[in-house]
């Protein structure tokens, strides 16, 4: 099968991650796979080098050098001229129009909203099934009363959803959807020697270490990770046994934390790394405090996971079908104020210090973590893609 997987960037984030990775299981099955990327300037070349064979064609408007250069100009003038700035988006509607007949794509899975908008019309222009996968983003516009988006939702063949949280919210605002259904996302991470991640970062062999994977964005939680952190060093009573935090995430706003919290150097910031999962080896629970709206199901989370570590996370988007799954918790929840949708401070800084001080509690929430981390390989994910596929092809052609 021929298949265009079209995604907002290729760089680290939870939608484009799931997308090169899904694009290298396929290809590694035998299928023939292009990466759309809708914006040719932000790629994280570490990455894509890391997670997608070179079997696998990226396209994007870099293509056309000179044709995006004058489109942005063009762009810009629309905006001086306070006309709406849709010059660059037709340009690249035109590019992926020829890339779908040239490589007669049979499937388009799209992975953003940006690239719905953009695909949705062509794939019906040259009758060609459209999957949608929602990550979280248009949970976040029922969030804020919008519901200007249901025509493109409506032009997909199948809608998937990465948590039950995204289905169930959809259906309710639009009961007369497509096929919708949930696919999990997989993940693919290598193991590491914690021990020699602990000497490269400097870290004491028997510390107890917190850690949170993330993009770099400020409502994901950072600095409350970091206040819950000091907090816990100041209330728990000493076991001879260290504390540090690992911050793994780059970003201008995660520098000027790192220089605000410089003087404590039981707090380090790794900066942007193409390889998370060797640091998360070094761990002992994951924290992702996250108030972000569009959070659907994070990567960072299931992460922590499959490398048998609880979470302590926020109970946000479909963060609790991960932390409290039918085989046991495998982390602990933190509430979000309603009044500010911030996490709970004192709640954050109660679960940190409930992990340092109860060993049992947890032992148990990390085997439970390693157990029910197998339903987010990435195998399993592709064959569900696969399926969906399949029958939407199958059911397009036979309507």
């Amino acid at each position: 099968m021929r298949v265009l997987i079209s995604t907002w960037s290729l760089q680290v984030g939870g939608g484009e991650v799931l997308a090169m990775n899904l694009a290298a299981e396929l290809y590694r099955r035998g299928h023939e796979v292009f990466v759309f990327n809708q914006h040719a300037e932000l790629v994280d070349p570490a990455l894509v080098a890391r997670l997608l064979p070179q079997g696998v064609k990226v396209l994007s408007m870099a293509d056309n050098p000179i044709s995006s250069f004058w489109a942005y100009k063009i762009n810009a003038l629309q905006q001086r001229l306070g006309r709406p700035a849709r010059f660059y988006q037709r340009r690249q509607q035109a590019y992926l129009a020829e890339c779908l007949r040239r490589y007669q794509i049979e499937v388009v899975s799209s992975h953003a909203t940006v690239s719905d908008t953009i695909c949705a019309p062509l794939a019906k222009q040259f009758g060609i099934p459209l999957v949608i996968t929602e990550h979280g983003e248009y949970n976040k516009f029922l969030l804020e009363g919008r519901r200007d988006f249901l025509p493109i939702l409506q032009a997909a063949q199948r809608i998937l959803t990465v948590s039950y949280y995204c289905q169930h919210n959809l259906e309710q605002a639009f009961p007369e959807l497509p096929t919708i259904e949930t696919v999990y996302n997989g993940v693919v991470t290598e193991a590491h020697d914690a021990a020699e991640v602990r000497k490269q970062l400097h870290i004491p062999a028997d510390a107890f270490v917190f850690g949170m994977v993330a993009r770099g964005r400020e409502d994901k939680g950072w600095e409350y990770a970091i206040k819950a952190f000091q907090r816990v060093k100041a209330e728990v009573k000493p076991k001879g046994q260290p504390l540090y935090l690992v911050l793994v995430g780059g970003s201008p706003y995660l520098q000027q934390l790192a220089a605000k919290y410089m003087e404590d150097t039981t707090i380090i910031f790794t900066g942007q790394v193409p390889n998370p999962d060797f640091y998360v080896a070094c761990f002992q629970v994951g924290l992702l405090p996250t108030y972000f709206r569009a959070e659907a199901l994070p990567l960072a989370v299931i992460e922590y996971m499959v490398s048998g570590k609880p979470s302590i996370a926020t109970q946000v988007g479909g963060i609790p079908e991960l932390l409290e799954p039918p085989t046991g918790p495998t982390g602990l929840l933190v509430p979000i104020e309603s009044a500010t949708y911030t996490p709970n401070l004192p709640a954050l800084t109660a679960a940190m210090q409930q992990y340092y001080e109860q060993p049992d509690l947890y032992t148990s929430h990390a085997s439970n973590a390693l157990q029910a981390s197998r339903q987010f390989m990435m195998a399993t994910c592709a064959t569900k893609y696969e399926h969906a596929f399949q029958t939407s092809v199958s059911s397009y052609f036979n309507k």
